[in-house]
């Protein structure tokens, strides 16, 4: 291939995108459902489930850079020894 990437890093590195594609997915069904007047979302339950949807989809984002960010470190670590 054209980069020294190896396929089951590139695999890997895609299933680890998935969160944010689903947070991103998640913040533009809901801002669309939410400019629908007929159909938005209406109650205090649908208003606590995005909201909840939204804070748990956020954390699971910081928390995989939080992680990967340290795990990169070390490995940088590592090779600077």
């Amino acid at each position: 291939g054209v980069t020294s990437i190896k396929l089951a890093h590139y695999a890997l590195s895609l299933f680890f995108i998935l969160p944010g594609t689903v947070l991103y997915c998640f913040i533009g069904a809901t801002a669309g459902s939410l400019t629908e007047s007929e159909s938005a979302a209406s109650g205090p339950v649908a208003i606590v489930s995005i909201v909840v949807g939204l804070l748990f989809g956020l954390l699971a984002v910081f928390a995989i850079s939080y992680y990967a960010k340290r795990e990169f470190n070390t490995i940088i670590a590592k090779q600077g020894q």
